[in-house]
């Protein structure tokens, strides 16, 4: 069952949550990271390392706000409560419990006794190392990455588990409900042989969603009792070493006692495990300084050495305390399964360099082994690679080699004259169409104020409280050029940069072609008036020869006038 992943939306591919997965679980798919749940052990450090709050947990908050309407729910409490917030009084988290309907509530250590109990009997048995099966992460990583020890593993329940089937003899027809700060617990209830015990699991993280939902104020909540306590032998389980403490280190001696917390320690001495001759007790927890820390419980103030001592402080207050007497038998035995996977095996030689060679890591000196990527070396990189855990282009120095070379090709074959200044003006890019263009040569300007340097200040045109980019005519008197200017303000970098088009020889072009319409309007406007002139002298001309013409005609007629009167 998925229990954690990622959201593909808020996943902003910086790699973080590969680079301190121990079991490198994580593979990297369209840019997305993605829990393989195969090999997820559930501890969470990538819930925890994540910086752009991409992750997504299964809940069954919602689920359980039905219950608490219609079912009768139960609530195993772990001894880890009292770290969830900086109360007045611990036990005011079960006012806050019960204001959130939860009427019956007990405390997990009660099935930590039980276990308890167990434990000893295993301490005594005769393998050579017994290590604690408390830890629902450990045991998923021991197995799923170290299947051939999974018989030193204590084959007893957890006190989860041991609580809950108390709880069902007690409460047949209710709901179980489990609430503490581990992760790993949501993936345990679905464990074949325990599935169906405990019906849903909260974490601290989503009871405080639920708070502040509410609108619940903490410290405002009245003081409540459990309705049946443990003994502060269970409560000391969440502290590293608290289960050897109270189970096994007052016995015969007879094992020398190993106490390890974190996963990558607990990794470590796994890989070395073999090499130990005596007897042992192993005892693993999977988050430093034990449970009190786990990624279930991120919302709360206190520091991971506060969220001992206040545990510590709840078990003193309780040291006098009597445990709760009706605690049926429960059978506390389970069974474990190998279930290994490859986890990025064996890689053939030839495929791997030719893995490495596509990663431009032609040589050992290429092999950076910076770990950027998350995984430790190149060559653990290229093996994920192969086995499609990870992208090839997760490789930064890489990317940033092709970026770079890019904009270097780009920024030295452009025609256009590019600088780039800083926050000062200073110079501090300057390509060769520049050098061109200023009639000036980079070194001669690298790290000069460009105003100073070249005598210019085109950047005066931008206004970066209006707007952050400027397109317009500039004109350097200097060499006496025209540019088309594109002025931008980078604030993020607080860069400017300056792209220099030169258009001297368009302008001139332009310029002389505006002359020459000029002239040859000049030219027309001469060839009208003097066509005008000679339509008037013509117009004059025209004008005597016609009224001569209109005489010559009146005399004529008179003449042919008189002739007819006289016949």
């Amino acid at each position: 069952m998925s229990i954690i992943n990622f959201s593909k939306d808020k996943c902003r591919n910086c790699y973080k949550c590969i680079r301190k997965c121990p079991v490198k679980a994580i593979k990297l798919k369209d840019k997305h990271a993605q829990i393989i749940q195969s090999m997820c052990i559930g501890c969470g450090i990538c819930i925890a390392t994540c910086p752009h709050n991409a992750k997504e947990i299964h809940s069954d908050v919602d689920t359980i706000k039905k219950w608490l309407k219609t079912e009768q729910v139960v609530l195993s409490l772990s001894a880890v409560f009292p770290t969830a917030y900086y109360l007045n009084h611990p036990r005011q988290y079960l006012g806050i419990l019960r204001e959130l309907g939860f009427t019956i509530i007990e405390e997990t250590s009660i099935g930590a006794e039980v276990v308890t109990k167990a434990y000893a009997d295993e301490y005594c048995s005769d393998k050579k190392l017994v290590i604690s099966s408390s830890c629902a992460a450990i045991k998923n990583l021991i197995e799923i990455y170290y299947p051939q020890y999974l018989s030193a593993l204590s084959h007893q329940v957890s006190p989860m588990i041991a609580h809950g089937k108390i709880l069902r003899e007690k409460y047949p027809e209710a709901k179980i409900v489990y609430a503490g700060s581990c992760l790993a617990k949501k993936m345990e209830v679905h464990d074949t042989d325990v599935r169906g015990i405990i019906d849903g699991v909260l974490t601290f993280d989503e009871i405080d969603a639920w708070i502040k939902e509410e609108h619940i104020d903490p410290n405002k909540m009245p003081i409540e009792e459990f309705n049946a306590i443990g003994t502060n032998t269970g409560r000391l389980y969440p502290i590293t070493g608290g289960l050897a403490k109270n189970s096994v280190e007052n016995l015969d001696g007879s094992r020398k006692i190993l106490r390890i917390d974190g996963v990558k320690d607990c990794m470590a001495f796994m890989d070395e495990i073999h090499q130990l001759e005596k007897k042992y007790w192993i005892e693993m927890n999977a988050c430093e300084e034990g449970c009190v820390n786990g990624p279930g419980n991120l919302h709360s103030p206190l520091s991971k050495y506060e969220k001992v001592e206040m545990l510590q402080t709840y078990i003193d207050l309780n040291s006098n305390k009597e445990p709760s007497n009706e605690i049926p038998e429960i059978n506390s035995r389970r069974s474990f399964h190998k279930r290994p996977v490859h986890h990025l095996g064996e890689v053939p030689e030839e495929e791997l360099e030719r893995i490495l060679n596509q990663m431009s890591k032609f040589t050992e000196r290429d092999e950076l082994n910076c770990g950027t990527c998350g995984y430790e070396t190149c060559r653990d990189k290229a093996r994920a690679v192969y086995w499609n855990m990870a992208e090839m282009d997760m490789c930064l120095p890489l990317i940033t080699s092709k970026t770079e070379a890019i904009s270097n090709l780009i920024i030295t074959t452009t025609p256009n004259a590019i600088a780039v200044l800083d926050k000062k003006f200073r110079i501090i890019e300057f390509n060769a169409a520049a050098e061109r263009l200023f009639n000036m040569k980079k070194e001669a300007v690298m790290r000069y104020n460009f105003v100073d340097a070249l005598d210019y200040n085109p950047f005066r045109k931008l206004d970066n409280n209006r707007g952050n980019t400027y397109t317009g005519k500039g004109h350097y008197e200097k060499e006496n050029r025209i540019f088309m200017e594109i002025l931008t303000y980078i604030p993020e970098q607080e860069l400017y940069m300056g792209i220099f088009i030169d258009i001297t020889r368009q302008e001139k072009q332009e310029q002389e072609m505006l002359n020459i319409q000029e002239e040859t309007l000049k030219m027309a406007q001469r060839v009208i008036d003097k066509q005008m002139r000679v339509a008037h002298e013509i117009a004059g001309l025209l004008g005597e020869t016609t009224a001569e013409t209109k005489v010559t005609l009146t005399k004529l007629q008179k003449v042919v006038t008189s002739r007819e009167v006289e016949r």
